[in-house]
């Protein structure tokens, strides 16, 4: 979840549909919510790394609601650190299952995360009990946070960007997402912080903006940080990642996002175009 009524992880098409199962109580109007998760691909290697856990919106008439509208109806209720909490939860407890199924691959879960959880006295705590009811190790997770969220934090309390150390010493990995050009003068910060890794912003790769992306490739390469390429909607996409030498690949030609009992079948290579 992020606090800017966009979901900057993933891709940029609406979701609708009926398939998709409750995995949780949390609700938000007459529907429910939903965690479904989208794979995806390091590749150096063409190997699955891993799901992002999404939220999703079950509507009364059994459809799901595009993620535009789950934030509305979320943002309407005050709900987003419950759901946050309740997605990270969902997470986790698919993780768990996807390692008792596929015990010799080491896979990561991403899990997006709101303002009202990130800028929490108690984020460090609620995450490391999280881990703990799953039995899960810290370098199972990723902590996805926005660029905007980002920016907050340096008005917010100093402490702020102490508590995200504290959960990379338990070996969380740090996430700025939905990153574009006009977040490159956040690159001096995200390497002092550290953030571990740069999640592009969907449109961006969606689009083949390639001026845009060769910016970005330079200037976050040069400092030594990978990038994941969300939003790769197609094989031209996917060789325009390749190309410009991009670490990670996530979006709707590598992979949609189901429930979990589909996520659980994902391939673990990397489809050919």
């Amino acid at each position: 979840m992020t606090d800017s009524g966009s979901h900057t992880g993933e891709d940029t098409r609406d979701m609708t549909g009926t398939t998709g199962q409750t995995q949780g109580h949390t609700h938000a109007g007459e529907g429910g919510l939903l965690t479904h998760f989208q794979p995806f691909y390091n590749l150096r290697n063409d190997a699955l790394q891993g799901f992002e856990a999404l939220v999703r919106l079950r509507r009364p008439d059994g459809g799901i609601d595009a993620p535009r509208r789950v934030f509305a109806a979320v943002e309407a209720t005050g709900e987003m650190r419950t759901v946050d909490l309740h997605t990270l939860d969902d997470a986790l407890a698919f993780q768990a299952r996807f390692r008792e199924t596929h015990p010799e691959h080491h896979s990561i879960v991403s899990v997006n995360v709101s303002w009202d959880v990130v800028a929490g006295p108690t984020l460090v705590t609620e995450v490391n009990a999280v881990l703990r009811r799953h039995r899960i190790t810290g370098d199972r997770l990723l902590v996805d946070l926005t660029a905007d969220i980002f920016r907050r934090l340096f008005d917010a309390d100093a402490k702020a960007f102490a508590r995200l150390t504290q959960l990379q010493e338990n070996e969380v990995t740090l996430c700025l997402d939905g990153f574009t050009p006009a977040d490159l003068d956040l690159l001096p910060a995200a390497a002092d912080v550290p953030v571990d890794i740069i999640k592009l912003h969907p449109k961006l790769v969606a689009g083949e903006q390639r001026a845009a992306l060769t910016e970005i490739a330079s200037a976050v390469q040069g400092i030594g940080l990978p990038v994941v390429a969300a939003g790769v909607e197609s094989a031209d996409a996917l060789d325009l990642v390749r190309e410009l030498d991009f670490e990670w690949a996530q979006g709707f030609h590598l992979g949609a996002p189901v429930d979990a009992e589909a996520a659980l079948a994902a391939p673990l290579a990397l489809p050919e175009n």
